[in-house]
């Protein structure tokens, strides 16, 4: 389960924070939450993201939570670029994520969790990447409505998430349902009460028992160094695993 569950992470935050779009913002103020928005690259030089990811298993009737922090960065060849250049050594509270394929760093040391109290990124540089040091003023988002997740969505029927006062210090959230076969997603502002998907959103889904909810909230910070514009990300995951997704 857990195998699959940072699977499941990794692929998502790559999604999101590579391929779909939001409102800019700079320096260190909330951006507006009175729109509808998602995260776009497309002026960036770097992209640091610090993830505390929640799934729940169940010890004797009673489900637990299971917390697993983790970073990813990458830095863009040209603003926006879909390729990414070497940025020397990168930390995140003082450890060292590895550089996988395509110039992408991921904290994949488990053994030495990371704890994400305080968000401190380090970046050696290159020739292409400045050297810097980032200390994220801003809060890990939380989402705290777990429990009112549906264990069943009927696709003809559609189903409503609720949000509202169960997210704190967001500027969007992204709710994402998966199937066995595909998955489907939504980009919201912070502050809005629900998100809701039709049964024209869910008709790509195949049915199957082993569906999954993640409601994953996150806030931005921007700064520009030596020119460059970096995107410094605070998210957290929440995901409920085997969901029902019927006809």
């Amino acid at each position: 389960m857990k195998t699959r569950f940072l699977s499941l992470l990794f692929a998502f935050t790559l999604s999101v924070f590579m391929f779909t779009s939001c409102d800019k913002k700079e320096d260190e103020t909330p951006e507006d939450n009175n729109t509808t928005n998602t995260f776009n690259y497309n002026d960036a030089f770097g992209v640091l993201v610090a993830v505390k990811s929640v799934s729940y298993t169940s010890v004797g009737g009673f489900e637990v939570p299971v917390e697993v922090n983790s970073g990813s960065a990458f830095f863009p060849t040209d603003a926006g670029a879909t390729t990414f250049t070497d940025a020397g050594t990168v930390t995140l509270e003082g450890k060292s994520l590895n550089k996988i394929q395509n110039n992408i760093y991921s904290y994949t040391n488990y053994t030495d969790p990371l704890i994400l109290s305080d968000i401190e990124w380090s970046v050696s540089g290159s020739a292409s990447v400045p050297a810097f040091n980032k200390a994220v003023s801003r809060p890990l988002p939380t989402f705290s409505g777990y429990s009112s997740l549906p264990v069943t969505i009927s696709k003809a029927s559609g189903v409503s998430i609720s949000l509202g006062s169960a997210v704190y210090a967001a500027d969007s959230v992204i709710v994402m349902i998966t199937s066995s076969n595909d998955a489907v997603l939504k980009s919201v502002a912070g502050n809005v009460s629900s998100v809701n998907f039709s049964s024209a959103d869910l008709s790509k889904l195949d049915k199957s028992n082993v569906g999954s909810i993640s409601v994953s909230p996150y806030n931005l910070t921007t700064e520009t160094i030596s020119g460059k514009k970096f995107y410094f990300v605070n998210e957290s995951s929440y995901l409920r695993m085997s969901v029902n997704i019927t006809d």
